[in-house]
Order: structure tokens, then sequence, then C-alpha cells
């Protein structure tokens, strides 16, 4: 085996980054990941690999065990090929076609104005400068799943025949590198769709565009419990506040947030109204102190921008537009519950994630998701969605719910893997679940046998333009897992 240990840090570091930089090149939003398949098709093909890519775009490739490693068991290292797009206001940047910037900054890593997509593309490049450079390995098999982002549908529909006999399954997508994951939260996917008629507005009525951003944003997972704000729940309740003291106030839009998993950093409302942009204003700075009076600790660089806008002069029926403002604000968004058996820890919550006016069509959709570690509790989540989809006029869809990854008390791999990274960073590796979905929880719907875990480098900020990688967790990630890879049996 290539003695990892020996191998320098800034060598290991830039091993990985030149296949971190080669997936850089190549756009893979969530549910567009075919030209990224085909690459790493051919890239695990040239390595001597056996590869299947099959109809969802999942790529599997088997390595044989080195002559006299053959009796080892058969080990997964598993990550996901696409990525969350987001860009920053002001970027011009096409998810579909145009590459990541990449910036290295000291020990960071960045995108220009873009997300990175280390979440999980860094996953990836550990997993083929290990299987690269191991001289003497066991089997093992690299498994890269399509669509872990927006509904996980590559790990939900890989064949069972890939997880036959596999022991260990090593999954590369967490967010810190002295974290050992042993468990994590499941899912759900819910939609809101409601049509509306287009009306007119005619004088008096002037038409205004107010705009909420600079709010934090991030993973709906993650970063629920952190005190930051929902743009879009934030301006339902603006929104709300206008209409009950505006003459004549109908909505025209709402938009807001990028993708279900992402609490949304902005959102922005065309609406109209009789009164004067001055008294408009007023009311507004009346919100926005509300609004700071809750959340002002943690959303410092919030604003609230109105304009008076050139928008033709058609609104949504009043009805549709009033039940649009009451959903929004009746669906639970936030932490609900905290665990009892992991203090500090969230149990369930749900994100607000997407809402979209679709001026053509004449259509309102609205993308929620809830997580909890206990699966009684989506089912709650979904439940109170349809009545609340029933009472404002909403069609509510319901998606397939993700189960929750159990810990394994038992774990061997857990066990190894901690006695190696303190053995190799002189302190003592954190173990938890996470309030987060894994593709582990599907993966072990195939072979509950298995035992698994999840490892990854700091990745901060991950699913927003902010996104960074910390370049000095790559170095402890290869070796823990090269190591493991030696000593599992």
């Amino acid at each position: 085996m290539k003695d990892f240990a020996a191998i320098g840090e800034a060598d290991i570091i830039e091993g990985v980054l030149a296949e971190f930089s080669q997936l850089a090149q190549i756009p893979r939003p969530s549910g567009h990941e075919k030209e990224v398949s085909d690459y790493l098709y051919r890239l695990f093909t040239d390595m001597g690999c056996r590869v299947i890519q099959d109809e969802a775009g999942n790529i599997i490739a088997a390595l044989s065990a080195s002559d006299g490693w053959q009796t080892k068991p058969l080990t997964v290292l598993q990550a996901h090929m696409d990525m969350v797009c987001v860009a920053e206001d002001g970027i011009d940047y096409d998810p579909l076609h145009d590459p990541i910037v990449l910036v290295r900054e000291g020990e960071l890593l960045h995108a220009a104005g873009t997300s990175l997509g280390a979440d999980d593309g860094i996953g990836i490049a550990i997993i083929i400068y290990i299987m690269k450079n191991l001289s003497v390995h066991g089997p093992l098999r690299a498994i890269i799943t399509t669509d872990e982002e927006s509904g996980m549908t590559g790990s939900r529909n890989l064949a069972a025949q890939h997880f036959q006999d596999v022991k260990y399954l090593i999954n590369c997508d967490s967010e810190d590198w002295d974290m050992l994951t042993v468990g994590s939260a499941g899912s759900g996917e819910i939609s809101f769709v409601r049509p509306y008629f287009a009306a007119a507005y005619s004088e008096p009525g002037t038409a205004y565009t107010v705009t909420l951003q600079g709010l934090k944003g991030g993973h709906s997972g993650e970063e629920i419990g952190c005190g930051t704000a929902n743009a879009i729940q934030a301006m339902a309740f603006c929104l709300d506040f206008l209409r009950k003291h505006l003459a004549g106030f109908q909505l025209a839009a709402l938009d807001g947030g990028r993708a279900r998993n992402v609490i949304p950093g902005r959102a922005e409302a065309v609406f109209f109204a009789e009164e004067t942009a001055e008294a408009v204003e007023e009311l507004l700075d009346e919100a926005f102190e509300h609004f700071m009076g809750i959340y002002g600790d943690t959303e410092q660089k919030a604003t609230l921008v109105l304009s008076q806008t050139a928008a033709k002069a058609e609104c949504m029926d009043a009805e549709t537009g009033n039940r649009l403002i009451d959903l929004l604000i009746c669906l639970p968004n936030g932490v609900s519950a905290m665990s009892q058996l992991c203090p500090g820890m969230v149990e369930s919550s749900a994100n607000i994630g997407v809402a979209v006016t679709d001026t053509v069509q004449h259509e309102l959709m609205v993308q929620y998701m809830p997580r909890s570690s206990r699966g009684e509790s989506i089912r709650e989540y979904y439940a109170r969605a349809e009545a609340l989809g029933s009472l404002t006029g909403f069609k509510t869809a319901l998606g397939t719910i993700s189960p929750g990854w159990q810990e394994r008390k038992d774990s061997r791999l857990a066990k190894i893997m901690q006695q190696i990274f303190e053995e190799q960073n002189r302190r003592p590796m954190r173990v938890s679940s996470i309030h987060a979905g894994l593709e582990c929880s599907w993966h072990l719907q195939r072979n509950p046998e298995m035992d698994v875990v999840s490892v990854g480098t700091n990745n901060n900020d991950i699913h927003s333009p902010k996104e960074t990688l910390e370049l000095r967790t790559i170095a402890p990630q290869v070796r823990l897992i090269a190591e493991a890879l030696q000593r599992l049996d």
C-alpha cells in the first residue's frame, strides 16, 4: 500500500484538488448529471474498475482486491455527484452550462460568487484519490449517486445487488473532519400548487416591489437551529401586515428560495395598493422593525427595500393571493422539537424552501421539506400539510418519506475509525447523529446488516454562495479512510 502517512500533507491536498477541479468544470445541478456521470464512468474505467452506469445515472465501480487480499471484506466508498447550485445576487450564473470558478485563499477554497460544490464533490475526489493510490487493498466498490440534494432518487433506485455481500460502507458526505456520523434524520418532500386568475388592476392603484434580502440562509438541516430567518415566511408576515393596513391591497407575485433543502435568504413580492409610496414605506418600516425585534441578533445584514415598479397592471385574484399568504404564515417552519436522547440536537424541523409565481401559466407553487429522526413526526407534518392545503385551496403533493438511519451500537467500523483518528490526530473523534439526510438510510434498506459510518472534510456554509472548504482537513480524511481499509476484517 502507498504509505499515506509518509506523503506530505501538501501533496495529498494537491492530489485531491486535482480531482476536484475536474469535477468543478462540469455543471451538475440535481437532475442534470448526465455529463458528470459519463465523466466518472470513463475515469473509473481508465482506473481499471468494472463500471456500471445504471438507468438513474449512478456509477458503481468495482476494484478487484490485490493478490493475497481477496479474503478481506468488501467495502463501499460512497458519495453523490450532484450539487446545490446557487449564486449571489447580481452574479450571472447558469447552473446548466457554467463551470464553478474556484478561488483559493490561504487555507480556504471557495467559488467566485456561487456555491462551491464541495458537497459532495470533495467526497468524490477523495474516493478517486484513494482508489488511485492504494497499491494493496481488499475488494473495493465506489458508488457515486445522482440527485441526492433534491430527492435522493439515485440512492432510492440503486439495485439491491450492489449491496450484496457488502460488510462495510463509508459515506463521504459529512461536513466536519473530526466528526464520525453514525445516524441521520429522515425527511419528506411536499409541494403545494394552486392556479390563480389574472386580474387587471386599474388606477388609482400603484404597483410596488418589496425585497427582503441579506439574510444568512443556509442548510435546512444542519443550520435550522441557528436562529436564522426564513425569507419566504418573513415576507408572508410582512404582506399580511400590509394587507391589513393598505386600502386596495392586492398581491401580484411572491418569489423566493432556490431549493427545498435551503433556508431562503431572499424573497421578493409585487403588490398593488392605493396609498402613496410614503405611506407604504412607513408601514414597511414598522414591519421591518418587528422582524428585527425577532431576528436582529442573527440577521444583522437584512434589508427590506421598497420600490415602485413598472410591472404590467396585472395581479392575481384577491382570494388566491390571500390564501397564499395564509398558507405561508401557517406552515410550521424551523425547529419544532429537540431530541430527548441527544441534548442540543434538533429532532424535528421543517423548511419552506421555494415559492414561485408563474405569471405565464398563472400558477403558484411552494416547496416544503420536513425532517425528523422519528418517522412518526414526518407523517404528522404530512397530515398537517394536507389539512392546510385543503383549507387554503392548494393541491398538496406528498413525496416519498426518506427513512432515518438509526445508530448501530455495536459498530466495529465506528470503533476502528475512532481508534485510527485518535492515533493519527492525537485527539478523540466526536461521534454523533445529525439532523440532516444522508443516503446511508436508503443503502441500509438494501442490506440492513451493513456496518455504516459517514465522514467528511470541513465544509462551511454549504448550499450557499458562501460555501468554503477548509483545505487542512483533506489529508486527515484521506489518511483515516486509507488506514481503515487496511484494518477492516
